[in-house]
């Protein structure tokens, strides 16, 4: 079988060379010094002092500050900041009164992570400053420091998050998009084999078991490529990025040579269906998406609706990045990938049985032609 060098250019390298370059523009994990206005109409020593605990948190970074809204929401629609923290008039009369004043926080939602990580790093900030400045403003006012540190929130919470300690984006959708980084481009490049296969004049052998063990021929080369491949992803590609990995070996390579053979099947049944590459492509271009959208990382299975997570169990991806986020984050065992690996061996008996008797009928086609 002869095949095309963009062919074993996409089988033989696409995989790492997307892998290398996806995490590279979410490597810093989290935005750092995200600047925003400080909208200060109080203008008194106690809204200056909470906006320098503001301006000190390690995420935020006050680039500007008025009373001026219009200045405000220009440099917000300008996107010169991200967000907007405004000091009510009367905040210090009002702590001083003992009340709660409102400190407004307006972030631009059209950055999704951006906007998450500037309102909880604001909102600490502001929880607090505001516990220790209004106990101290109260006390002062009151004489009765007792009295004050009793006002102040008697619990403090720690969070800490598991299996992505630098709570950053790339930790979160990295190891997964490697699992459909690996299903498309075995997809597309043994899609594209239905050329080379169509030039071939023999058919399969004769005989079911003879067929089986054709079939199983044909794809073990493709799982080994591929599984060198995401070897290399794993404990190369992912310490570059200080991706967190803690799974071990001995359970993620038998998972990822199950899933590897699900997608080699399914690629090599896809080819059967097509007469040549130009009709292969633009079907794989066309399902990528609604594939993603399947495979669970982007929007929990369980939110779905039923038919279409019905699809998802013919999906390698989606049994896939459920078994590898398990075993490589958590660092598990097989015994949290139950439903997976079933899912990956149910989808190898469908595409495997179905390509041994697509082989069937190319045998009794080559003979008919040969005879």
């Amino acid at each position: 079988m002869i095949i095309a060098p963009a062919t074993l250019l996409i089988l033989g390298g696409a995989a790492l060379f997307y892998s290398a370059i996806y995490p590279g523009p979410y490597s810093p994990q989290a935005y750092r010094d995200m600047p925003i206005y400080a909208l200060d109409l109080d203008n008194t020593a106690l809204s200056r002092q909470l906006l320098a605990h503001i301006d000190a948190a390690e995420l935020l970074q006050i680039v500007d500050g008025s009373a001026d809204p219009m200045a405000a929401r220009r440099a917000l629609e300008g996107s010169e900041v991200l967000g907007i923290v405004e000091i009510p008039a009367g905040l210090q009369h009002d702590v001083t009164r003992g009340e709660s004043p409102v400190i407004g926080l307006l972030a631009n939602a059209g950055y999704l992570l951006a906007y998450s990580q500037l309102a909880d790093a604001a909102t600490k900030a502001v929880l607090d400053a505001g516990g220790e400045l209004g106990a101290v403003a109260f006390a002062e006012s009151s004489g009765k420091p007792g009295l004050a540190a009793a006002t102040q929130e008697p619990f403090q919470l720690e969070v800490i998050e598991l299996f992505n300690p630098a709570g950053g984006y790339a930790s979160f959708v990295v190891p997964a998009v490697a699992m459909v980084i690996l299903q498309q481009t075995m997809l597309i490049g043994l899609g594209l084999l239905c050329d080379a296969r169509r030039a071939l004049k023999e058919g399969a052998p004769k005989g079911v078991a003879r067929r089986i063990v054709w079939t199983a021929g044909r794809n073990i080369p493709w799982v080994g490529i591929y599984l060198l491949q995401f070897m290399i992803i794993r404990w190369i590609i992912f310490p570059v990025y200080h991706l967190p990995a803690v799974g071990q070996a001995a359970y993620l390579i038998p998972f990822l040579s199950l899933f590897l053979l699900s997608v080699s099947l399914l690629g090599l049944l896809i080819a059967e269906f097509f007469k040549s590459a130009e009709d292969v492509i633009p079907f794989l271009l066309f399902t990528s998406l609604p594939i993603v959208f399947l495979s669970g990382f982007s929007w929990p299975l369980e939110s779905v609706p039923e038919p279409l997570r019905s699809l998802s169990y013919l999906i390698p991806s989606s049994a896939g990045v459920q078994g590898f986020v398990r075993l490589n984050q958590l660092g598990t065992g097989f015994s949290s990938v139950i439903t997976p690996i079933v899912t990956l061996l149910a989808q190898c008996l469908l595409y495997g049985g179905m390509l041994v008797a697509v082989s069937r009928g190319r045998y009794r086609a080559a003979k008919v032609s040969a005879g």
